[in-house]
């Protein structure tokens, strides 16, 4: 078990995200803290929106998965 979920849940590659201010998706690969995702978001003025942690093998793939759960079509700030 790793932080109360079975290791078969962690065979894939994990990622999660969030939206920053500056309208950036931010993309991050997880490894089973959940406060990455909860805790360490809260309060943050940065962080306008999180997205919890999703399996994808690729990173442009979790970047495409992570833009459609933001709804964000183009990044601002580029």
């Amino acid at each position: 078990m790793r932080n109360g979920m079975d290791e078969r849940a962690f065979k894939g590659v994990w990622w999660w995200g969030y939206l920053h201010q500056n309208g950036t998706v931010q993309l991050k690969r997880w490894f089973g803290d959940p406060k990455d995702y909860t805790e360490d978001c809260a309060g943050n003025d940065f962080v306008q929106r999180v997205v919890e942690p999703f399996e994808c093998d690729t990173h442009e793939g979790a970047y495409a998965i992570l833009k459609e759960r933001l709804g964000v079509h183009e990044e601002s700030g580029k």
